[in-house]
């Protein structure tokens, strides 16, 4: 079936339906984190979402707020809304009907029924007809339910698609619909499924889950037709309160320096990290808030934080970019804590060539050169109006080392998708190991901590075997590279 507006009656009652739609958002203009629903969908959902850490309200927790880059917002549960879960879930975890996952030191154990169902709803007769039109191909943005949801397909009265799920399919749930299947995937925000009516409103509890609601504005008030809760760390219980408190802020590169970070720092701070890949300076904007935490409760402050935006920012203008880190740092200094800037690392040799800057100092995108020639240029110039940030320069130890030679010069890819033996621009594995030292060198030396050592690397022989390396790494000078694990002298080298 297609969808078209029939008449001109049909199109006059079709505006106004639509101009009742916004009113009923309320003055939305004046918030930066409420916005429509634009992660995977296509076509839109017309969903109305935003997301923060949950903070105590009402003893009922029937209202409730979070906290994010817009303050404080108000939420009002509907009567009977879902309370769902919004987690990562392993592979074959819905034919085993068990969601299991650790946050912390506490570990999460979910079962799930014989029966699930996925729902997904479209924006507007637009958005129906669109999907209709390019074949009833997959669509993103569905939600698992528990609670059985009749089959349908989208119609003008009825906007939405679901049916019985049947199995995982990639990225996709495979969901019968009458004797069809249809693909629908139920991640959203960063690529967590959710599974609305898994829990309830008991469930819900302060300052420990951050909440994705969904719903509409209504006055100052967001009124949430659906809510989905992510797990955060309890640090309460598991810091140790003789240590401090480090907090470090990046997108997968971080996550490629984590355990050699983790390991240096090892019962020297309590360490945190976002439950999420920060991605663009823009994200940290929208989400910096809620990442920082209730650092004004007692116990919960913050020693010393690092942040890096860069990679995800590779075709930013330089003004969006120098504007957006002004207004993160503005956040990073109401914690009073000891703050680093962390340089981007370098776009190997294997991508395309440096191009020029385009349209509003647009920079060049992931090709070679662009951190080196603009976006850590343009980071340090605001840096500098701000004397007080420390800087761990990660390019300028890459760049210069020759454990990275090989690297440097031969990893990446022109064409998505490409295969190439000596990686992209992640360093994970051994290329790790040297920055995130580097980075803990210069947590302690911010501290005050000049004289204290590095916790011991922890890697053994077979770890630096030159017969085990992957391609980037194989011609590895053993002693050498030891000695940049482990010589201060080398790891404060490239300071600023």
């Amino acid at each position: 079936m297609r969808f078209y507006f029939a008449n001109k009656i049909y199109k006059i009652k079709f505006f106004f339906f639509l101009i009742g739609c916004i009113a009923q958002q309320g003055n939305i203009s004046a918030y930066t984190t409420i916005k429509e629903e634009s992660s995977y969908a296509d076509p839109p959902t017309g969903d109305w979402v935003t997301n923060g850490v949950i903070t105590p309200l009402d003893q009922k927790m029937v209202n409730f707020y979070i906290r994010n880059a817009d303050g404080a917002i108000e939420v009002l549960l509907k009567d009977n809304a879902p309370i769902g879960l919004q987690s990562r879930v392993q592979r074959g975890g819905f034919e085993a009907r068990k969601v299991e996952f650790e946050m912390g030191e506490k570990q999460f154990s979910y079962n799930l029924p014989k029966d699930l169902y996925v729902k997904r709803i479209f924006k507007d007769a637009e958005a129906i007809r669109k999907w209709e039109e390019r074949g009833r191909r997959p669509i993103m943005d569905g939600k698992l339910y528990i609670a059985p949801i009749p089959d349908q397909l989208p119609t003008l009265a009825k906007p939405w698609i679901s049916g019985r799920f049947i199995r995982e399919n990639g990225r996709f749930m495979d969901v019968q619909i009458g004797d069809a299947i249809y693909q629908i995937g139920t991640q959203g925000h960063d690529g967590q499924h959710r599974i609305m009516g898994l829990l309830s409103q008991k469930d819900i509890k302060p300052f420990v889950q951050q909440a994705f609601v969904h719903g509409k504005m209504e006055g100052d008030v967001f009124h949430a037709s659906e809510v989905c809760l992510r797990m955060l760390e309890d640090s309460k219980n598991q810091d140790d309160p003789n240590l401090g408190r480090y907090l470090f802020i990046g997108d997968s590169i971080s996550g490629n320096y984590d355990k050699a970070l983790r390991t240096a720092l090892m019962g020297k701070l309590n360490i945190y990290h976002p439950p999420t890949n920060c991605g663009p300076v823009r994200k940290g904007v929208e989400n910096i808030v809620q990442w920082l935490g209730a650092y004004d409760q007692p116990g919960l402050g913050w020693e010393v934080i690092s942040f890096n935006f860069g990679q995800w920012d590779s075709a930013n203008t330089k003004a969006r970019y120098q504007e957006d880190l002004e207004k993160v740092i503005a956040e990073l200094k109401k914690t009073k804590a000891k703050l680093i800037f962390v340089t981007t690392t370098p776009i190997p040799g294997g991508y395309p060539p440096p191009g020029e800057l385009g349209p509003e100092n647009k920079a060049t995108g992931r090709v070679q050169k662009t951190m080196e020639r603009f976006i850590n240029p343009w980071a340090l110039e605001v840096m500098s109006r701000h004397p007080e940030i420390a800087i761990c320069d990660q390019h300028a130890l890459i760049s210069n080392e020759k454990f990275y030679s090989t690297w440097l010069k031969k990893a990446g890819f022109h064409k998505k998708g490409e295969n190439n033996p000596y990686g992209d621009l992640h360093i994970g594995g051994l290329l790790g190991e040297p920055v995130g030292r580097q980075l803990a060198r210069k947590v302690l030396d911010v501290l005050g901590r000049e004289e204290e050592p590095l916790s011991p690397h922890g890697l053994v022989s077979n770890d630096l075997d030159p017969r085990r390396q992957r391609s980037a790494t194989k011609d590895i000078d053993v002693d050498d590279f030891s000695d940049l694990l482990e010589s201060d002298q080398r790891l404060r080298k490239y300071r600023r």
